[in-house]
């Protein structure tokens, strides 16, 4: 009785104990395609066109092309890749310098990065291969118009000013002549000027001398320029 006792106490004893818990798997790291961005702005020197972007792999070696091919954007065609970056790591931006832009009319470019997880593509950057060249900014030319008119004792004098890309302030002088001899003082001005245009300034201020002159002269950051004087008595009533 004794001995049967005792094999339930030692079944109960086993029973009770704790079992150890089941291992925990790893979590699984998905990897993700790269982020990637062209800019809009490029330059084009010798034969040569520069481009930018940013690229971020994700953590994840990524090799990065720059596509090229025919507009328009929504075309999607691109026919050459030129290698910019293998095994990228480090996100960060990127300059493309090539010579392998075709000769047509439209082109479009964009970056293209591609790593374990699939391939990402910028948005196409499309442009004319041959742009229209822009002139640096300079000193302003100012002419003339000889022509004038007066009404109610108001003068109107007429000028075609271009600021040549800088802005530019327009001043109407008027003084006594000869025009060998004028001595000017303003009587109207048109400050700021930033695109090629017409101007028309009118005054009352004309001065009480046998001959009157007047000029334009327009100012900016680069120089300053005036136009030849008309003259004409102070009697005329409009040029003949």
């Amino acid at each position: 009785m004794l001995v049967a006792l005792g094999a339930v106490a030692l079944l109960v004893v086993l029973g009770c104990g704790t079992s150890p818990p089941p291992p925990t798997a790893s979590p699984t790291v998905l990897a993700v395609r790269p982020a990637v961005l062209i800019e809009q702005t490029w330059t084009a020197a010798n034969g040569q066109w520069t481009f930018g972007g940013t690229v971020d792999p994700e953590g994840d070696p990524t090799d990065v092309v720059l596509e090229i091919g025919p507009g328009p954007a929504t075309a999607r065609r691109f026919d050459a890749k030129v290698p910019v970056e293998q095994d990228l790591i480090t996100a960060g931006p990127l300059t493309i310098t090539t010579r392998a832009i075709p000769d047509i009319d439209e082109i479009c470019v964009r970056l293209t990065a591609t790593n374990s997880a699939g391939a990402s593509s910028s948005s196409p950057l499309c442009f004319p291969h041959d742009l229209p060249s822009i002139a640096p900014p300079a000193a302003p030319t100012v002419e003339i118009d000889p022509a004038w008119t007066v009404a109610n004792g108001e003068w109107a004098f007429t000028v075609r000013v271009d600021p040549k890309g800088s802005p530019t302030d327009v001043v109407l002088e008027i003084g006594p002549g000869p025009a060998s001899a004028a001595k000017f003082a303003q009587a109207a001005a048109a400050p700021g000027l930033t695109e090629a245009a017409t101007l028309t300034m009118t005054t009352k201020t004309i001065p009480d001398a046998k001959e009157v002159c007047v000029r334009f002269t327009a100012t900016n950051s680069l120089g300053k320029a005036s136009s030849k004087p008309v003259c004409f008595p102070h009697d005329s009533a409009g040029p003949s």
